[in-house]
């Protein structure tokens, strides 16, 4: 479900820049850039439990995977990058209407 998710959020920013190309993208590329991470978290915790430590003592492509993708993950600049989303938000008169 989170790699759906996410890869839902990156065409709709590709056909958004797409049809805007001149605009700025930048709320959307903070917007897919965390959507991503927070999904890759969800499904690197997921695999985890789900696999145990058979697979991973045992797999050492499968082990060095687990091992490498929260230290890729942990390039993004995440709570400044949420900072910075919820500041263009700021900018907009959106209403928070239920």
């Amino acid at each position: 479900m989170a790699l759906q998710a996410g890869a839902a959020l990156l065409r709709a920013a590709a056909a958004w820049i797409d049809a805007y190309p001149r605009q700025d993208a930048r709320r959307w590329a903070l917007r897919v850039r965390l959507a991503v991470e927070r999904d890759a978290l969800a499904v690197l915790h997921h695999a985890g439990r789900a696999l145990g430590a058979g697979p991973l003592c045992q797999d050492a492509a499968l082990g060095r995977a687990m091992a490498d993708l929260p230290i890729f993950l942990r390039q993004s600049h995440a709570e400044r990058d949420l900072a910075a989303l919820g500041q263009t938000l700021l900018t907009e008169n959106l209403p928070w209407t239920l």
